[in-house]
């Protein structure tokens, strides 16, 4: 993949040459633009082979379809890991080993700043620059689109350098100069430019809208005249002039659903069936979900409506759609690679596209937060809860505290598409739940929460927040802090870290709901419904999809016997199997070796890997399926295949420690002139000859599952042992 051009940032020292696009302004958020030149980004079908091993891939067709994929599992987590920390190293060790999060996507930094608050120029300078550093110059930066802090950070940052440049005297006041570290990584652009445009009130464009914001205008410049020029035309009734408008920009940007639906409704209004249906398909190949839309609405109501005698074939296109109010916009998968536009809709980065990674915290330990003990507990007990598809209920409180009406306006819309579902729900008059239910969400309003003594439980997998306005505020004690609720068996919340006002875009709408019931992983469905998420400290696992339909189709992975044209090759299986009502068809399969996206690919049955000759020892191979359902559901199968001969591996095994609390570990490699043992992808110790025996501290590595690895220098290759795990 050829390197993306240098461009030059105002105000910072370093020129980047990267995936992770710097800009020396903020972008438009409003409006996609065809004019991209300051907005240079990767091309997702060019991605570079895994870890300096050079691969052939026969078998398989290379995946170049126009919707663009999304979707999380462990290969998309940049794990960042405060490396002076124990509590740090422990969370990073016990999630790295729940969500098998891949050693290149574990990230130390060794020059954290201290305490619970920090400048925006030290957060900017010591955690975020230099995490997106290590993405890039580990080119894994097309897979990565959540970084995920370990225990050991900061939670909040000093912004007042932004707020004091802001415009409206009027609004400046309900924006305190305090916000997340997570937001800040999220907006990761704009805090790299030094721009306040993070602070807008729809500054999140991921984030879902009215279902008429579908249809509005996401263009800028001479795309936007173009939109304007046709949606003139059909108020003007001059229909197929408005069609043929609509769909000259719906070839253009296929990835943007709503067009060829305009496109199909003004063709019907001009009398061409035909052409309407054909812009209809198109528009439920690229995404369109919405089933009541054309059924209720005019004049697609005309094909689709409930007294129409339908053909199988357009009844068929029903079939493909859900069954859910029009009120709001569906849910749709979060990918870094991808732009957002102000309809709230996906395009490439080089069409103009806003981007953004998704953040949070796994953990806030402190003594106004969680125990280390009930921080790992609640990560242990959230990644049970993957495809469990609960009999819990989501429950909303309504009581007259403004913390709690502020955001129930959007609760009956909800309310309607959780029941359009099937899923229960629950309205209850006080604080918390009276009855002793499970609880699969829980949205809250309430300064103090008595969780003590409660007969209801939390599913796991629960999705719980509640406003108010010290949630994240760990430097006092004042109101229940976001950690109680995942004390109590959350596996994600939110809270803002200073005074946010009850102003509804900065919290999660009860929308986060029914949209996590449709399968998203839990960070997905908290972004999906803030608008302005500056101020809110996401902190939990945010992996967790209790309500994911992925496929369960056979994937089996291993090696193939030498031969004298391909002495190291792999060999993937797949198979498809049966739907049940809780799966979805692969419409996709991701290859990953040794941690880096190899390659995406159409599903295929045999696909061989070809290595270079000269590989020899572990490799981690790992195939991804991507379900064909609007969330994106994905599913890993992992295997460590052994290339070559077992008994050339680097061998590691625990011995007794001279000091009790430490860790002790013998190597034995034949033949080798230098091991070096890695925990996460870090080298903690080494040896210069074939045996040898080292001693790790818990400062080194913290405690939890710990994993290490060897790799053996063997005549000038290197030879990657298994993995050994060690309870601490």
């Amino acid at each position: 993949m050829p390197e993306t051009q240098p461009h030059r940032i105002s105000r910072l020292a370093t020129v980047y040459t990267v995936a992770i696009v710097m800009t020396n302004r903020s972008p438009p958020i409003a409006r996609v633009t065809r004019v991209t030149t300051e907005l240079p980004v990767p091309r997702c079908a060019r991605w570079r082979v895994a870890a300096a091993i050079f691969v052939f891939i026969t078998g398989c067709l290379w995946l170049a379809p126009p919707r663009l994929h999304a979707g999380l599992t462990g290969e998309n987590v940049a794990l960042i890991v405060n490396a002076s920390s124990i509590d740090s190293l422990t969370i990073a060790n016990h999630y790295a080993a729940l969500r098998h999060i891949p050693s290149h996507n574990i990230i130390f930094l060794d020059d954290v700043p201290g305490g619970l608050s920090v400048s925006l120029d030290a957060f900017r300078d010591r955690i975020l620059k230099p995490v997106l550093e290590s993405i890039n110059s580990r080119r894994i930066a097309p897979q990565i689109s959540v970084i995920a802090y370990s225990a050991g950070f900061p939670t909040s940052v000093d912004i007042t350098s932004l707020t004091k440049r802001l415009e409206d005297n009027e609004q400046e006041k309900y924006r305190r100069p305090t916000a997340s570290i997570n937001s800040l990584t999220f907006f990761y652009r704009w805090v790299l430019s030094d721009s306040p445009d993070c602070l807008g009130w729809g500054a999140n464009l991921y984030a879902r809208g009215t279902f008429d914001r579908h249809f509005t205008n996401p263009f800028a410049g001479e795309k936007g005249n173009q939109f304007d020029a046709a949606a003139q035309a059909s108020r003007a009734e001059r229909f197929k002039e408005a069609a043929e408008g609509f769909e000259t920009l719906a070839n253009e940007f296929p990835t943007l659903c709503p067009l060829p639906i305009l496109a199909a409704e003004n063709w019907l209004r001009s009398g061409d069936e035909e052409k309407s249906l054909t812009q209809i398909r198109l528009a439920i190949r690229n995404g369109w979900i919405n089933r009541r839309y054309l059924i209720e609405t005019e004049p697609l109501s005309q094909l689709f409506g409930a007294d129409v005698d339908m053909p199988a074939d357009r009844r068929g296109l029903l079939d493909r759609l859900q069954d859910v109010p029009c009120a709001m916009q569906g849910p749709i998968a979060f990918s870094a690679i991808n732009g957002w536009t102000s309809d709230g809709h996906a395009v490439s980065q080089d069409q103009g596209g806003m981007p953004y990674l998704l953040s949070c915290m796994l953990a806030v330990v402190h003594e106004h937060g969680s125990s280390l003990q009930h921080a790992t507990a609640s990560l242990d007990r959230a990644a049970t809860s993957d495809r469990t598809y609960p009999d819990a209920t989501f429950g909303f409180s309504k009581t007259k505290d403004v913390r709690s009406t502020t955001r129930f306006p959007v609760t009956p819309d909800a309310l309607a598409w959780l029941l359009a579902r099937d899923q229960k729900v629950e309205i209850f008059a006080s604080t918390l739940p009276t009855s002793a239910k499970p609880y699969i969400g829980l949205m809250l309003g309430a300064a103090t929460l008595p969780l003590s003594g409660r007969k209801w439980s939390f599913a796991p997998g629960a999705i719980a927040e509640n406003l108010t306005s010290f949630g994240a505020v760990f430097q006092n004690a004042s109101q229940t802090k976001l950690t109680a609720l995942l004390d109590a068996g959350a596996a994600i919340s939110s809270g803002t870290v200073t005074e946010p006002y009850a102003l509804p875009p900065k919290f999660p709408t009860a929308m986060t709901y029914p949209y996590y019931a449709e399968g998203v992983t839990a960070i997905e469905a908290i972004y999906l419904t803030v608008q302005s998420p500056f101020q809110l400290l996401v902190v939990g696992d945010p992996l967790c999809q209790p309500f994911a339909r992925a496929s369960n189709d056979f994937v089996r992975c291993e090696a193939i016997a030498a031969t004298s044209t391909h002495p190291s090759s792999l060999q993937i299986t797949w198979q498809p199997l049966p739907d049940t009502p809780v799966s979805t068809a692969t419409t996709a399969m991701e290859l990953y070796l040794n941690g880096k996206l190899a390659g995406r690919l159409r599903p295929t049955p045999n696909i061989q890997i070809n290595l270079p000759p000269e590989t020899h020892g572990v490799v981690d191979t790992r195939v991804v399926l991507i379900g064909a359902h609007p969330t994106q559901p994905r599913i890993s199968t992992r295997a460590e295949i052994v290339v070559g001969e077992e008994s050339q591996l680097p061998q590691l095994k625990q011995v007794a420690a001279d000091n009790p609390d430490d860790i002790a570990i013998s190597i034995d490699s034949e033949n080798a002139e230098r091991v070096d043992v890695m925990h996460l992808g870090r080298v903690v110790g080494t040896i210069q000859n074939s045996s040898g025996r080292i001693t790790l501290t818990s400062q080194q590595i913290g405690r939890g599952p710990v994993h290490l690895q060897a790799i053996a220098t063997q005549s000038g290759r290197a030879v990657l042992s298994r993995s050994l795990k060690i309870d601490w």
